[in-house]
């Protein structure tokens, strides 16, 4: 009897003990991804500026910047990796973070990289294959790697109204290079852009740049009734301002 009594006082005393231990096995595994976590915080004010076309400067990206470098240093997750590309490229095309030509080149190459290793873990954030398909553009030009970008990120991110106004600067930009069936698949798309957007068409005419653009425009919408005619009157309201 009191060999079993010391057996289960024993046992107990030995599951609470691997129950403490165990706990303190999860604290020491966890912390780093509760630091990263709360480091990666610390950007969320400078994301939410540039998402909402909010004024910011160099110094406070800067920081945003640095907050994410830490939070990826301790938990390299793709998600925060595809923020911190986010937060370069958005404030390289900030006027009022104030970058250099130089820096803002920098800026870019560097959100490209991030994208590049992102997208390796995470490959189906179409957002983030428009976002690099853009920067790419940016930093050389159009090409047919850019158009291959694009339509991933059209495949898998081409419901997204937000996605649009990118996605239609890219098309005009890269138009002479597109296929004769391509321009037919993306004249698919810019219809459903078209009529999807029928409460407010102004990205049309933020889009358009020259009349070649206009010209472009046109095409694909030719065959929707009315559209030219109220896609020319959308342009001249837009040039007004």
């Amino acid at each position: 009897m009191l060999g079993g009594n010391f057996l289960s006082l024993f046992l107990n005393w030995l599951t609470r003990g691997l129950t403490v231990m165990g706990g303190l096995v999860a604290i020491v595994l966890g912390w780093p991804i509760a630091q990263a976590a709360w480091q990666a915080q610390q950007a969320d004010s400078v994301l939410y500026a540039l998402r909402t076309e909010k004024r910011i400067d160099r110094k406070e990206a800067a920081a945003g910047v640095e907050a994410l470098s830490r939070a990826i240093a301790l938990d390299p997750m793709a998600s925060r990796i595809l923020e911190r590309s986010e937060l370069l490229a958005s404030t390289a095309q900030t006027p009022s973070a104030g970058l250099e030509a130089g820096e803002r080149t920098d800026w870019l190459r560097r959100s490209r990289t991030d994208l590049i290793a992102g997208l390796a873990n995470a490959p189906a954030h179409g957002i983030d294959w428009l976002r690099l398909a853009a920067v790419q553009l940016q930093l050389a030009g159009p090409s047919r790697q850019v158009v291959a970008l694009m339509f991933t990120s059209q495949q898998m991110a081409g419901g997204i109204p937000q996605a649009w106004p990118t996605r239609l600067r890219l098309i005009l930009d890269c138009w002479p290079l597109l296929t004769g069936p391509e321009k037919e698949r993306l004249k698919r798309h810019v219809e459903t852009m078209w009529r999807q957007s029928s409460t407010d068409r102004r990205l049309f005419g933020y889009a358009t740049r020259s009349a070649a653009d206009h010209a472009i425009l046109t095409w694909f919408l030719r065959d929707i009734p009315g559209a030219p005619q109220e896609l020319a009157k959308i342009i001249e309201q837009v040039n007004k301002r």
